[in-house]
């Protein structure tokens, strides 16, 4: 790619993560984005309300691409689990569990600007629901890994990993918050313990 043009890229990349963190930081302050308007979201990232139609389709786009950024931060952290499922491995699947658990703890305003998207934007819904399945997807893979490799007790692999994928999801929403760090560890652990005690034969 010419110099040019990657320059380009990188200044346009650099100023949808701007505009995605000023976003972040309204919702982490109290703000429901499904009330912020694109004067007041362009303001806050100090660029015109034309600026950011040039990077941003509206804010169901910026909602979108929020949603990939934290699901795909999901997906990286999960990849240690997923390919050693088959080795009956607690301890790695603690600090896989762990590493999820701190991506919602960081990004706990990025997650409830998801939620309050999804609410009012089908499109962020689907976006939302689409990228969920394929974590259940993966997991669901783990699991049949683990089967094969004779770990992993015969569940349904599909079903027990949308059970499990959302338990995860709605425990990272309600449960996690910076100000609360001190109960993440117990958290982690509890965690580790149903899906241990889910999967995995005695």
């Amino acid at each position: 790619m010419p110099p040019s043009r990657t320059t380009r890229k990188q200044r346009r990349d650099a100023m949808e993560q701007r505009v995605l963190a000023a976003t972040e930081q309204l919702v982490r302050d109290g703000e429901n984005f499904g009330e912020l308007s694109v004067e007041r979201l362009a303001s806050v990232s100090g660029i015109s309300r034309s600026t950011f139609y040039v990077h941003f389709e509206d804010k169901g786009d910026l909602a979108r691409r929020m949603t990939k950024t934290v699901v795909a931060e999901l997906e990286d952290v999960s990849t240690d689990w997923w390919s050693t499922a088959d080795r009956a491995d607690r301890e790695q699947l603690r600090t896989s569990l762990g590493a999820i658990i701190d991506v919602y703890r960081r990004r706990g305003a990025a997650f409830t600007l998801v939620s309050q998207a999804a609410a009012v934007d089908e499109s962020v819904a689907e976006e939302l629901r689409g990228l969920m399945r394929r974590l259940i997807d993966l997991t669901g893979q783990a699991i049949e890994l683990g089967q094969a490799a004779g770990t992993i007790r015969p569940v349904e692999p599909r079903e027990t990993a949308a059970v499990l994928i959302w338990m995860i999801e709605r425990v990272g929403h309600q449960m996690l918050r910076p100000s609360d760090s001190g109960g993440h560890d117990k958290v982690a652990d509890v965690l580790t313990d149903i899906i241990w005690s889910t999967l995995y034969r005695a």
